[in-house]
Protein backbone atom coordinates (compact mmCIF):
# COMPACT_ATOMS: atom_id res chain seq x y z
CA UNK A 1 0.00 0.00 0.00
CA UNK A 2 1.43 3.54 -0.97
CA UNK A 3 -1.26 5.71 0.64
CA UNK A 4 -3.24 4.65 3.59
CA UNK A 5 -6.23 3.07 1.98
CA UNK A 6 -8.19 3.58 5.11
CA UNK A 7 -8.29 7.79 4.57
CA UNK A 8 -11.17 9.14 3.16
CA UNK A 9 -10.66 10.46 -0.50
CA UNK A 10 -10.34 13.50 -0.60
CA UNK A 11 -13.96 14.52 -2.58
CA UNK A 12 -15.27 12.50 1.02
CA UNK A 13 -18.18 14.82 2.11
CA UNK A 14 -18.71 14.58 6.04
CA UNK A 15 -22.22 14.18 7.20
CA UNK A 16 -23.24 16.85 9.78
CA UNK A 17 -25.68 14.78 11.93
CA UNK A 18 -28.77 17.66 11.59
CA UNK A 19 -28.40 18.30 8.25
CA UNK A 20 -29.61 14.13 7.88
CA UNK A 21 -31.79 14.35 10.82
CA UNK A 22 -33.59 17.29 9.24
CA UNK A 23 -33.91 15.71 5.74
CA UNK A 24 -35.16 12.00 7.11
CA UNK A 25 -37.68 13.57 9.81
CA UNK A 26 -37.96 13.04 13.15
CA UNK A 27 -37.51 9.23 14.81
CA UNK A 28 -40.69 6.96 14.74
CA UNK A 29 -41.64 5.56 18.00
CA UNK A 30 -41.59 1.66 18.25
CA UNK A 31 -44.97 1.55 17.57
CA UNK A 32 -45.45 3.49 14.84
CA UNK A 33 -42.40 1.74 13.25
CA UNK A 34 -43.91 -1.85 14.21
CA UNK A 35 -47.46 -1.01 13.10
CA UNK A 36 -45.65 -0.15 9.58
CA UNK A 37 -44.07 -3.48 9.43
CA UNK A 38 -47.13 -4.85 10.02
CA UNK A 39 -48.66 -2.99 7.70
CA UNK A 40 -46.13 -3.92 4.93
CA UNK A 41 -46.40 -7.33 5.78
CA UNK A 42 -50.51 -7.42 5.22
CA UNK A 43 -50.28 -5.30 1.74
CA UNK A 44 -47.53 -7.44 0.30
CA UNK A 45 -48.74 -9.79 -2.44
CA UNK A 46 -45.43 -11.53 -1.94
CA UNK A 47 -46.46 -12.43 1.71
CA UNK A 48 -48.06 -14.96 3.19
CA UNK A 49 -51.24 -13.69 4.80
CA UNK A 50 -51.29 -16.10 8.06
CA UNK A 51 -47.52 -16.34 8.50
CA UNK A 52 -47.90 -12.45 8.48
CA UNK A 53 -50.58 -12.52 11.30
CA UNK A 54 -48.63 -14.73 13.23
CA UNK A 55 -45.72 -12.35 12.99
CA UNK A 56 -47.76 -9.45 14.05
CA UNK A 57 -49.65 -11.47 16.71
CA UNK A 58 -46.55 -12.34 18.49
CA UNK A 59 -43.28 -10.26 17.66
CA UNK A 60 -43.72 -7.68 15.67
CA UNK A 61 -45.48 -5.70 19.50
CA UNK A 62 -43.79 -3.44 21.12
CA UNK A 63 -44.24 -5.56 24.71
CA UNK A 64 -44.04 -8.83 23.37
CA UNK A 65 -45.02 -11.89 25.42
CA UNK A 66 -42.37 -13.78 28.07
CA UNK A 67 -42.95 -16.46 25.12
CA UNK A 68 -43.01 -15.15 22.14
CA UNK A 69 -40.90 -16.79 20.35
CA UNK A 70 -42.09 -20.04 21.53
CA UNK A 71 -45.56 -19.02 20.91
CA UNK A 72 -44.98 -17.67 17.25
CA UNK A 73 -43.26 -21.32 16.56
CA UNK A 74 -46.43 -23.21 18.18
CA UNK A 75 -48.51 -21.23 15.82
CA UNK A 76 -46.07 -21.71 12.67
CA UNK A 77 -45.68 -25.65 13.30
CA UNK A 78 -49.55 -25.39 13.09
CA UNK A 79 -50.13 -23.50 10.51
CA UNK A 80 -47.95 -26.11 8.65
CA UNK A 81 -49.55 -29.25 10.01
CA UNK A 82 -53.20 -27.63 8.99
CA UNK A 83 -51.57 -26.97 5.45
CA UNK A 84 -49.40 -30.18 4.94
CA UNK A 85 -52.60 -32.27 6.04
CA UNK A 86 -54.37 -34.00 2.98
CA UNK A 87 -57.81 -32.73 1.83
CA UNK A 88 -60.84 -34.50 3.09
CA UNK A 89 -62.36 -35.88 0.06
CA UNK A 90 -66.28 -36.30 0.07
CA UNK A 91 -68.09 -39.07 -1.14
CA UNK A 92 -71.04 -39.58 -1.92
CA UNK A 93 -72.59 -42.55 -0.95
Amino acid sequence: MEKDEMEAPDDAVALDSTIVQAEVGPPETPDVFLAGVTKTLNASTDMDADLASILSDHLLTVTPHANAVANAKAAIVALAVKRAAPAEVQTDG
